[in-house]
């Protein structure tokens, strides 16, 4: 799956793979492969082994910690990407979420005719292997559900238009 991640001023774009031990293969536009590994998961903290040097990350704060120095950082896998520039529009774009790349839909969890607050799940959609929860991005009533479970959508394809 690709991420752009932003660590201080500075954007990457990575693919992310998982081998079979369970660790990940990282590659990025510039640099070698590198391999990243979960060390420990505790209260929020995640240490990861990433060549051999540790990194800790905090999802939640939004920061990593490396040699005593900690740096803002922020991930967005390019289907989350795809979906908040799908709704972010004004007038009729900003009333339809659209498939951001092709997959299946694992689960509709929204219904005609319904409030939807920001951020409410609506459509779980698996693209590349990975589950993905498609959520609104400002509150509206949910006018009409074009798909159903078991679905397959392409890139673009209308899944919800909102009042």
């Amino acid at each position: 799956m690709r991420y752009l991640v932003t660590v201080g001023d500075e954007t990457l774009e990575l693919e992310l793979e998982r081998s079979p031990d369970g660790s990940y293969r990282v590659r990025g536009s510039a640099g070698p492969e590198l391999r990243v590994s979960t060390l420990a998961h505790d209260s929020g903290l995640v240490s990861l082994l990433v060549d051999g040097q540790t990194v800790e990350v905090q999802p939640a704060a939004g920061e990593v910690r490396f040699r005593q120095q900690r740096f803002p950082v922020r991930a967005q896998s390019w289907l989350e990407r795809a979906v908040t520039r799908s709704g972010a529009g004004s007038g009729a774009q900003s009333k339809k979420l659209l498939a951001a790349m092709p997959g299946r839909i694992v689960r509709v969890l929204c219904e005609v005719g319904a409030l939807v607050q920001e951020g409410s799940p609506l459509i779980v959609m698996e693209a590349m292997k990975m589950q993905n929860e498609l959520c609104a991005k400002t509150s509206a009533v949910v006018r009409a559900v074009r798909v159903s479970v078991g679905q397959t959508v392409d890139r673009g394809e209308l899944l919800v238009e909102f009042e």
